[in-house]
């Protein structure tokens, strides 16, 4: 769907530069580090807005 491929999500660019150069040790090392940083990406923005759905959580379940 994408045309321009600095638009492509990081998985996709991952699987591309792969495809394209298979057989270079080089790209794999390139490819591990893509795919920690966008690990790392998730982890963190699934862990820093914890903290304020709990407190939402937490407040909304008081009655006043």
């Amino acid at each position: 769907m994408l045309s321009d491929q600095d638009k492509y999500p990081l998985t996709v660019g991952m699987y591309t530069l792969l495809s394209n150069g298979s057989g270079q040790p080089v790209l794999y090392v390139l490819a591990m580090l893509g795919a920690a940083l966008s690990i790392v990406a998730l982890v963190a923005l699934r862990l820093f807005p914890q903290r304020f759905w709990r407190m939402d959580l937490i407040s909304g379940g008081h009655e006043e």
